[in-house]
């Protein structure tokens, strides 16, 4: 699935004045760049909206115009709805702002009705521009709510489809919060496999480390099993979790962990500066990409796309 961003970041970023952003408890990074196959074309998009604390990354599925337009659809469906849901309810408030004391199960459900609205967006406006009906993304999303007398915040999280949503602690190892919606999945759910087979086989290198069967599920684990704008409604899974100072939390397309696994993952979000580390993570999966196969059998051009987010001491 390709991808470049809409620029829907563009409208978010500068919503706010420089010394109101400068008070928010995230620091952000995103990249984003079109495979190298089709550089002017990105099926990728990305929503970042820092005020509110609003991000997303959407990625197009199809190799063609249609991949782009799904995925921008569904990013403004998202940031529309999710304007929306603050004009009522930050409403006196000159410049909205991030949510506070909030119901977390709520925000579950705010979350599910923004990925609803755009899966019906794509279904709808994008088929018409599209001129097809063969349109899907995937998505991956986060928001926050500072807790009640704390300045401590909860993140409530949903994806469709095998975008991924992680989540580095100092002194901990990295976790992948999601799950994805792919093949690898559906062999676990039918006991064909048990789960740490499934992470191996996710996580393989070389030919050498698979048998011929896993090898065969391995090239095949990009295969999704829902997405938005698909021919069901999708079940759009969501999730919440406390983060503290010093946490950092990445959202990314399959153009990354597809290219890098999530050891080398780990590796940049620890070292990196937090200002550079999704355009590292970008450039170490393009390079990673343009590698031989028999060097590796992760290299797969693609759009890539992050959003990387520290918690500020």
């Amino acid at each position: 699935m390709p991808r470049h961003k809409t620029k829907i970041r563009r409208k978010t970023h500068t919503s706010r004045p420089n010394h109101i952003l400068a008070l928010a408890p995230f620091t952000y990074a995103s990249r984003s760049i079109a495979c190298e196959r089709h550089p002017l074309r990105n099926e990728d998009s990305i929503l970042v909206n820092e005020p509110t604390g609003l991000v997303a990354v959407f990625d197009g599925v199809g190799g063609s115009a249609a991949g782009e337009i799904a995925s921008q659809t569904a990013a403004r469906a998202s940031y529309q709805a999710w304007t929306r849901y603050l004009n009522l309810h930050q409403k006196g408030q000159k410049v909205h702002s991030f949510l506070k004391q909030c119901d977390v199960q709520e925000l579950c459900d705010l979350l599910q009705h923004l990925i609803r609205e755009a899966d019906e967006r794509v279904r709808t406006e994008g088929a018409r521009r599209a001129g097809t009906d063969d349109l899907a993304t995937t998505v991956a999303m986060a928001t926050f709510c500072q807790q009640p007398e704390s300045k401590n915040h909860m993140m409530v999280y949903a994806h469709v489809g095998d975008s991924r949503i992680y989540l580095l602690r100092e002194n901990e190892p990295l976790k992948r919060l999601t799950n994805d919606d792919g093949l690898l999945a559906k062999l676990v759910e039918n006991q064909i496999i048990v789960t740490e087979d499934a992470l191996r086989i996710d996580q393989a290198m070389r030919v050498g480390q698979l048998s011929d069967t896993e090898f065969s599920y391995f090239r095949l684990r990009g295969g999704i099993t829902q997405a938005l704008g698909g021919p069901l409604p999708p079940t759009v899974h969501t999730n919440q979790i406390p983060v503290y100072p010093g946490d950092r939390i990445l959202l990314c397309t399959d153009g990354i962990h597809d290219n890098l696994v999530d050891e080398e993952i780990e590796h940049i979000i620890r070292v990196s500066p937090r200002t550079s580390t999704a355009r590292i993570l970008v450039e170490q999966s393009l390079q990673r990409s343009r590698q031989e196969r028999n060097m590796t059998v992760r290299a797969k051009p693609d759009d890539m796309s992050a959003i990387f987010l520290t918690y500020h001491f």
